[in-house]
């Protein structure tokens, strides 16, 4: 049963929606119709409603704009009652009402966006997806257009995990309003200024805690067991993080307060890494001690190495397929 809402958008374009069914299951072999049904009786309805309570008149438009990508997204099994990941339908579900005002101006693009964003950080070993919808549900009603909301959602990605945004996201900050730039790093008390300037020179520092994350992260895992490692890591140090070879293949292994993740990285990369040895490091059974702050590492302590960045110590053994990265200072 679908609301009112809809029901009434559904019986005006019928023939419009109908069609796009029908191209759609030519173009796309796998779409199965009772699971796009059941999507659009759940993820569209609730677009629908939530649009039409800030602009009855968009209501159509956001319809057609839902009904067009779920479309794709039920063939590629992304989205509907059979999907593979659940990202898609729990953000549609849980942002339609609070994201309504931009999704009423710009439906194609704001769904896309929400869309496009909860598949890639799903793809991402590690990445915390529903932290990501909550955050985005609780600040999205106060972006005003598209472009807030992309900002805000790169912003809540990195923090939610992805590293490797952290540049991005900290430009991506400079075009909202300062305080919800604040809210979104999870300190909205501290005036935007402080917290911009601590980020870009403190890459281990959490704005919510007001601390450094001294535990660090663990990262890899044995590819036979879906890890990324065939065999244990080599790692050095590089421009932008950690650099690792394992089995003739290279990853880059980019690590914040927030979050680690690990992708594709070249030979060249690798050579071009350093094998500086940590200072103020020495190796335990139990793992290693940084400024006499014990570390512990998940494997044997024979044979630990430590190699140090800027700001961060990576521990790894011909024992492990795993990596512990902490800050370099207590």
């Amino acid at each position: 049963m679908v609301s009112t809402s809809l029901a009434s958008v559904l019986a005006a374009r019928r023939p419009v929606l109908n069609q796009s069914v029908t191209e759609a299951r030519h173009r796309l072999p796998s779409l199965d119709t009772a699971a796009f049904s059941a999507f659009v009786a759940t993820e569209v309805d609730a677009v629908c409603v939530a649009v039409e309570g800030v602009d009855a008149l968009a209501a159509t438009a956001a319809v057609e704009a839902a009904f067009g990508i779920g479309l794709d997204l039920v063939a590629q099994g992304l989205a509907g009652p059979a999907a593979r990941i659940p990202w898609v339908n729990r953000a549609w579900q849980r942002l339609a009402r609070p994201a309504a005002a931009v999704i009423a101006r710009s439906p194609v693009e704001a769904l896309g966006a929400i869309t496009n964003a909860v598949v890639r950080m799903g793809s991402v070993p590690g990445v915390r997806v529903d932290e990501w919808i909550d955050e985005m549900a609780t600040l999205a009603p106060r972006c005003a257009t598209l472009d807030s909301l992309r900002s805000l959602g790169a912003i809540c990605a990195w923090r939610a995990g992805m590293a490797h945004l952290r540049q991005g996201a900290l430009a991506q900050a400079a075009q909202l309003d300062p305080e919800l730039a604040a809210a979104a790093v999870g300190s909205p008390s501290t005036p935007w200024g402080q917290l911009h300037e601590r980020l870009r020179g403190e890459r281990w520092w959490n704005p919510a805690t007001g601390e450094l994350n001294a535990r660090g992260h663990t990262v890899g895992a044995f590819s036979g067991f879906g890890g990324p490692f065939a065999f244990p890591p080599e790692v050095r140090a590089g421009a932008d993080g950690f650099v690792v070879e394992s089995a003739e293949r290279h990853f880059l292994v980019m690590v914040d307060a927030f979050g680690a993740v690990i992708l594709p990285a070249s030979p060249a990369e690798f050579a071009q890494a350093t094998s500086t040895i940590a200072p103020n490091v020495s190796i335990s059974p139990r793992g290693a001690r940084i400024h006499d702050k014990p570390i512990e590492f998940p494997g044997p302590g024979d044979r630990i190495k430590a190699v140090a960045s800027t700001d961060s110590v990576a521990l790894f053994s011909p024992w492990s397929h795993q990596i512990r990265i902490v800050p370099a200072r207590p």
